[in-house]
């Protein structure tokens, strides 16, 4: 795996190169955040929500599956917009387990501490409500490819998300795309030193093919 600088990285970089590679339908917009500035790069742990009227909303495989996580990884939920899955509790496990940053394609609820400064790990989410899912809903499956916005995410994929998208680095194509990365941040670089140099645009033209 290429060394990337981490602080460098935004959504922007992996979404042109992936454009760039063929592969257009990688970015997903949308999201809340429970902090400002949100950026995190981890291995993909799915979540296949259900809506379901039933009384068991399966707890057991849900906080079983997010015991197994380990340091750096990253859930992501395909989840409901009729009621809440991750709130308090479970954003307390999560921080204990490592969890790089939580990605639900839903509601979460619980704002009153998720968004609190004592909590640091990021929760993308698309929208909030008190409404659990108790009763309306079940964990149905974990670690499964599951879809958000057109788009598949199956476990091991490499995510980033940041504060503009999730971006979603599909196995097959993560080598590739972190060395194209690694050059475009370092042509990016090049660009800069022109620019601060002070050179004209006429010249910069010259040297450089893109912008």
């Amino acid at each position: 795996m290429a060394e990337l600088d981490k602080r460098k990285l935004c959504s922007g970089l992996f979404s042109d190169v992936m454009d760039r590679m063929g592969w257009k339908h990688q970015i997903i917009t949308g999201f809340l955040r429970n902090q400002n500035v949100v950026s995190f790069i981890g291995r993909a742990r799915t979540v296949l929500i259900e809506t379901k009227d039933t009384d068991d909303e399966n707890i057991r495989t849900g906080l079983s599956f997010l015991g197994q996580c380990k340091k750096g990884d990253v859930l992501v939920v395909e989840g409901s917009k009729e009621f809440a899955y991750f709130g308090e509790l479970m954003t307390k496990l999560s921080t204990q387990m490592g969890i790089e940053g939580v990605v639900i394609d839903g509601l979460t609820r619980d704002t009153n501490y998720t968004h609190s400064p004592e909590v640091k790990l990021p929760i993308l989410a698309k929208g909030y409500s008190p409404v659990d899912i108790k009763g309306r809903g079940r964990v149905q499956r974990t670690d499964v490819p599951i879809c958000i916005d057109s788009i598949e995410i199956r476990p091991g994929d490499l995510i980033y998300a940041d504060n503009e998208a999730v971006c979603v680095i599909p196995k097959e194509i993560e080598e590739e795309v972190l060395e194209k990365v690694k050059e475009k941040l370092e042509d990016e670089e090049r660009i800069t030193r022109l620019i601060e140099s002070k050179i004209s645009v006429e010249e910069l033209l010259e040297q450089v093919t893109e912008f």
